[in-house]
């Protein structure tokens, strides 16, 4: 079995096709010389990259006209999401199936995982582990899918404008900002209760948006 990652072909004229991602960093689009060439008139030439990391893949989008969308969502311009197994990423109109080996492990290693200190989310059960424990219950839909942003995008300010198209794609980003402020204090309630004044993972960037650290 390879060691690395690997997208599937879903839809298109290439529909099957299978680009396993050996490279640093792996160009799509529709250039000739581009690792996942695109036969796509909606995407730009250098439409996404894909980087592969010590920890993983990441999808960035390229400034593109028609954008990436990973799992549902569409990522801002310039902006980036970690691949997870069996996620769904597209390129303006093409969409792929992402394969990942690390995900193949062994039962210890599956625990040994599920140990570690901090924050996970998964994707693909839409689950959220707090220092490797599942959450129970769930989160919210919405709750989920605004942790899911933070997530993807932690390490980084992100702006209120940028959760609300995430959040709520249908308000076309008609929401208020109390409506943010609510929702993110319930999923604080949930993932690191009894800290309002002390923050663990979410914290507030005052008159911005928030940053994850998980």
């Amino acid at each position: 079995m390879s060691r690395f990652g690997r997208l599937v072909c879903l839809n298109g004229p290439q529909a099957g096709q299978e680009i396993e991602l050996n490279q640093e960093v792996t160009t799509v689009g529709r250039a000739p010389d581009a690792g996942v060439r695109l036969e796509d008139q909606f995407a730009s030439r250098r439409h996404a990259e894909i980087l592969r990391l010590e920890n993983g893949y990441q999808v960035r989008d390229l400034q593109s006209k028609n954008g990436v969308i990973v799992d549902g969502q569409r990522l801002a311009p310039g902006g980036s999401a970690w691949l997870s197994e069996g996620v769904e990423v597209q390129f303006a109109s093409t969409r792929y199936r992402f394969y990942d080996p690390a995900a193949t492990v062994t039962a210890p290693s599956l625990i040994a995982v599920s140990e570690q200190p901090g924050l996970r989310v998964d994707i693909t059960t839409r689950q959220v582990y707090v220092d490797g424990r599942p959450l129970d219950p769930p989160l919210s839909v919405k709750q989920f899918d605004l942790l899911w942003f933070l997530y993807q995008n932690r390490g980084r300010v992100v702006s209120k404008d940028e959760i609300a198209q995430a959040v709520w794609p249908e308000a076309q980003g008609d929401v208020y900002d109390a409506n943010i402020d609510r929702m993110v204090s319930r999923v604080r309630s949930r993932i690191e209760p009894d800290r309002d004044d002390d923050p663990r993972f979410i914290f507030t960037i005052r008159g911005y948006g928030y940053k994850l650290e998980a």
